[in-house]
């Protein structure tokens, strides 16, 4: 279905759309970034604080020095970096932005600030369109250029694992590909035991293929993007990542009913949900409303940001709880168009995660983090389904203290001693058989 299409595509158009893009020079390559003396995990120094996994991602142009104070690594299992690619011969591009972000000042203090906390921190490697990626997979001296200079980056970095995130796959290739999985596992895995291989996959019936492929001894993780259900091209307004479609299509149930008749062992699967919605002209106010196509060359419809969007006064708002979403509609006037914006507030977010949670799933992914400018509310959804409850000593009060009883003490009332009794051998075994 033509409204799934590959997210972090989607993704990267935000950043031609929207000013998200612009790395600052403070996120160039340093070599001190290069150098520090990073160590990945072991098995035992993976923090287990929550009751299920929340894998967020850091995109390059977001990364800034400042990056590291708004993220909550108590309530974050991983972080990976977005994103290195490689070229037609394997190897890779080093003179990216999100390779050159990656070996900064700021990612070294992201990956020591997740360490330091039991967090682990992955690289995604990612490849887009079908030629390329087929082009990649039959050649078996590219595959193994990459995965050795994978693998040494991840060494040098001290980085727990990779993402691999290869949209775009025709079907006949999986079997390629999951072998491709492997052997890079095996590589990372060869450095550090407890390193892992996540597999990114889309939302539809050739994600749940590609799923299937990697889930054998390949990938320890499939990350499903659930979003992009609905774009700029949909016949409809709504959510980009409904719980249910009201229009009944394709959703985020649906994904994971798809996932479980395929029969994927659900607790090796994450759902990824966004920090985005998507605004549309319409000619009605109407909640689900098809957008208003002739609008488009003058007032398109785009993906927002959640911290861009803003609830101006004179605006419509709400919440419909069938796709779990919030919505604003504002009048334009000048237009004679209304506009649309649909995203997931913090209590959308926590039905979302919930329902990951509901289905016995390893836990949720954000993308990305950022997008909602650390809200502390959306913290707050994440702790609310994953956090472990929070368990109050209670004190117990000290059991009473039996006192022995004498024979001065059941004495009430003290008499005067008018005389003194001789204490007699007799007499004296009886006191001590009463202080016994």
């Amino acid at each position: 279905m033509n409204a799934v299409r590959t997210p972090f595509v989607a993704a990267l158009l935000l950043a031609l759309i929207l000013p998200f893009a612009a790395v600052p020079p403070s996120v160039q390559a340093s070599s001190r970034g290069a150098s520090q003396a990073l160590r990945p995990l072991t098995a035992r120094q993976v923090a287990h604080r929550m009751t299920g996994e929340v894998y967020g991602f850091v995109p390059y142009w977001l990364e800034t020095p400042q990056t590291v104070s708004g993220l909550r690594m108590d309530l974050l299992t991983t972080v990976s970096f977005f994103d290195v690619g490689f070229q037609r011969d394997g190897s890779l591009v080093r003179s990216s932005l999100g390779y050159l972000a990656l070996v900064s000042d700021s990612s070294s203090a992201i990956i020591q600030a997740a360490h330091a906390v039991g967090v682990r921190a992955d690289l995604t490697l990612a490849s887009f369109g079908f030629l390329k990626n087929r082009s990649f997979l039959r050649s078996g001296s590219a595959q193994h250029r990459t995965i050795a200079q994978v693998a040494e980056l991840v060494r040098s970095r001290g980085l727990d694992g990779v993402t691999v995130d290869f949209e775009s796959v025709y079907q006949r290739d999986l079997p390629a590909f999951g072998r491709f999985v492997e052997l890079l596992r095996q590589a990372i895995r060869a450095h550090n035991p407890a390193g892992r291989v996540t597999v990114a996959v889309g939302a539809s019936q050739a994600g749940a293929a590609m799923a299937a492929a990697v889930l054998g001894d390949q990938a320890d993780r499939v990350l499903i993007m659930g979003y992009d259900y609905r774009s700029d091209g949909s016949t409809t307004t709504g959510s980009t990542d409904p719980l249910v479609r009201r229009d009944g299509g394709m959703s985020l149930t649906w994904t994971l009913n798809l996932a479980a008749a395929a029969k994927l062992p659900m607790k090796r699967l994450i759902l990824a949900l966004p920090y985005y919605g998507m605004t549309w002209p319409t000619k009605t106010r109407a909640v689900g409303a098809a957008p208003d196509r002739a609008e488009y060359l003058v007032s398109p419809a785009y993906p927002i940001r959640i911290s861009d969007v803003t609830l101006p006064a004179g605006a419509s708002i709400g919440y419909d709880p069938v796709e779990a979403m919030a919505w604003v509609m504002t009048r334009d006037a000048h237009r004679h168009v209304w506009r649309q914006t649909y995203y997931d507030s913090p209590k959308a977010l926590q039905a979302k995660f919930s329902l990951a949670k509901s289905r016995g799933l390893a836990g949720i992914g954000l993308w990305a983090l950022g997008y909602d400018a650390g809200s502390i509310n959306d913290w707050n959804a994440i702790a609310a389904v994953y956090r472990p409850p929070q368990h109050h000593k209670v004190v117990k009060k000290a059991p009473p203290v039996h006192r022995i009883r004498t024979r001065k003490t059941v004495v009430k009332h003290k008499r005067p001693v008018t005389h003194k009794r001789p204490v007699t051998h007799k007499r004296a075994k009886s006191m001590r058989a009463i202080a016994v």
